[in-house]
């Protein structure tokens, strides 16, 4: 099966690593047949070993720029277009410039001063562009900083393009678009690409974002259990959900090579077997590269380059796709056949699947306490009001309408790092509307803790640490004629925080003839 290549290097399919640090990493590189590391300046100039090394050698670099977005501040509160401070969220967030300029969505804001914890002095719509309202959380971007990077880089031979996103630093779809419009204006001519690692950090997904994917769902887990099925069926609903909003977008799958036990034991390594199983899934799916995580880190986080036995598996199937622009691929498992949601190969544009909730309004974090989990009640619980605002664990929080990821709608990614949302609750609610009376099942996952309300009757609860999967829970339910308001109370223990919902007949077959508000995007 042929790899989908729009972008290439050198006429071949992005082959490559993450953490290449040394030039002993960058021979190991060699060796197996990569031709790109994803690493930053050191691997851009000629005049370091590691520049020089890259160079002779013809492996070309996707630049890192993800600190333009990760530990920038975020907007504690909605902004008017007419107010001239705004309030900052920065407890986590790295040293600010004391004056300057900032892009919110469209709109370029001047600031005059800064105690880190405001914007003073504001000019609103500056450069020509129009003062806007802007969201609760939305991360601040500084385009000059971002301009000035790629003007330092952009000349460079060992350049081949540029790495905005790893996975979920917050609600950074604005300052995203920006930095990909700095970046497209002043070298058009190299790949923007962005890693996402769930459906839940899609929120960072959209059009104007990037040029190509890096999708990311590692099958061996910290206690050793292999899950086959996870590349292929999450690939597929993600890139369902992506392509929804850009069609035909390529992504490059992003393949398991550590030990996911983090601790040197071998006890969450992937096996050569999985390795290229996880890695025909990926091709199967249609993708247009293959990139290992990782190469060598410290002893506690061993890469591919540790191992002889994932060395061989990458040797090969660089070689193979070398020669013939793909890879050998066997029968799908018929496991795999049954869940298909989408074709095998490249498609443009996604088969929708009915029943799936396109959108909630969400309300979030409130801090609960490791104590109170559940047992904690906020003010969404006792009345839906969705012009209310209510004081939060850092400030004002509103219902906000958020997209849901083929139905998981994922909490962390929006809201920042695990330190932060570790103890905290949200809501999430929405309506269903059925033309008749009907039998159905709701479909349910969670991390953590959850509760789900109809029309204000409890019908579902979980309890305990886990991370989201679809279907971990599965719920007979009748909707009666008409419209059902639904009720979605999540607690985080910690790490990460999301959940996930959809209707489908009892049979588990897609429900058609139900309608939604929120709607979907639009």
């Amino acid at each position: 099966m042929k790899l989908h290549a729009p972008f290439t290097v050198d006429g071949q399919p992005v082959l490559g690593t993450y953490v290449a640090q040394t030039v002993e990493d960058l021979k190991q590189v060699r060796e197996v047949g990569m031709n790109i590391v994803i690493r930053g300046h050191e691997h851009l100039d000629p005049n370091t070993e590691q520049g020089r090394f890259c160079r002779e050698n013809g492996i070309k670099i996707l630049h890192h720029m993800v600190q333009h977005v990760y530990g920038k501040p975020r907007l504690l509160d909605r902004v008017t277009p007419e107010q001239r401070t705004i309030p900052l969220f920065t407890e986590w967030s790295n040293e600010i410039p004391k004056s300057g300029v900032i892009q919110l969505g469209d709109e370029l804001i001047r600031y005059g001063s800064t105690d880190q914890k405001e914007l003073y002095d504001c000019e609103r719509g500056c450069q020509g562009t129009t003062p806007a309202e802007h969201r609760p959380g939305e991360i601040l971007f500084w385009p000059e900083e971002c301009a000035a990077e790629v003007e330092k880089v952009r000349s460079s031979s060992n350049l081949w393009g540029y790495y905005v996103l790893d996975d979920s630093p917050g609600d950074a779809i604005s300052a995203l678009r920006a930095m990909y419009r700095v970046i497209k204006r002043l070298d058009p001519d190299h790949p923007v690409t962005a890693g996402y690692g769930s459906a839940g950090s899609l929120c960072n997904f959209g059009p104007e974002v990037c040029d190509i994917m890096l999708i990311y769902w590692y099958p061996v887990d910290p206690e050793g259990h292999y899950h086959r099925m996870l590349t292929s069926h999450e690939v597929q609903w993600m890139m369902a959900a992506a392509r929804k909003q850009v069609a035909g977008t390529p992504f490059v799958g992003v393949y398991q090579a550590f030990d996911a036990a983090e601790n040197g034991t071998g006890k969450g390594l992937i096996n050569a077997e999985q390795l290229r199983e996880q890695i025909e899934d990926f091709v199967r799916e249609g993708c247009c590269g293959l990139i290992a995580f990782l190469c060598a880190a410290p002893p506690s986080f061993p890469g591919w380059a540790k191992h002889e036995n994932l060395r061989d598996v990458i040797r090969e199937t660089h070689r193979e796709i070398r020669e013939t622009g793909g890879l050998k691929i066997p029968p799908e498992p018929d496991e795999m056949k049954r869940e298909r949601v989408q074709p095998v190969g490249l498609w443009k544009r996604p088969k929708d699947v009915p029943g799936v909730i396109p959108a909630w309004y969400v309300m979030a974090p409130f801090h609960a306490g490791e104590e109170k989990r559940l047992d904690a009640v906020f003010p969404p619980e006792r009345q839906i009001d969705l012009n209310a605002v209510y004081d939060g664990k850092s400030g004002p929080v509103r219902w906000i309408k958020r997209l849901s990821y083929g139905g998981v709608v994922g909490l962390g990614e929006l809201f920042g790092p695990h330190s932060y949302t570790s103890g905290c609750t949200a809501y999430a609610t929405c309506t269903v509307t059925s033309s008749k009376r009907r039998d159905a099942q709701l479909r349910l996952g969670s991390d953590d803790d959850a509760i789900v309300w109809l029309d204000g009757r409890e019908v579902w609860r979980h309890e305990g640490e886990r991370g989201v999967q679809r279907d971990d829970d599965v719920l007979d339910v009748t909707l009666p004629q008409g419209t059902t308001r639904i009720l979605v109370k999540v607690y985080n223990r910690k790490g990460m925080w999301g959940f996930f919902m959809c209707f489908t007949h009892r049979g588990g077959r897609p429900l058609q003839g139900l309608g939604f508000d929120p709607a979907g995007p639009g």
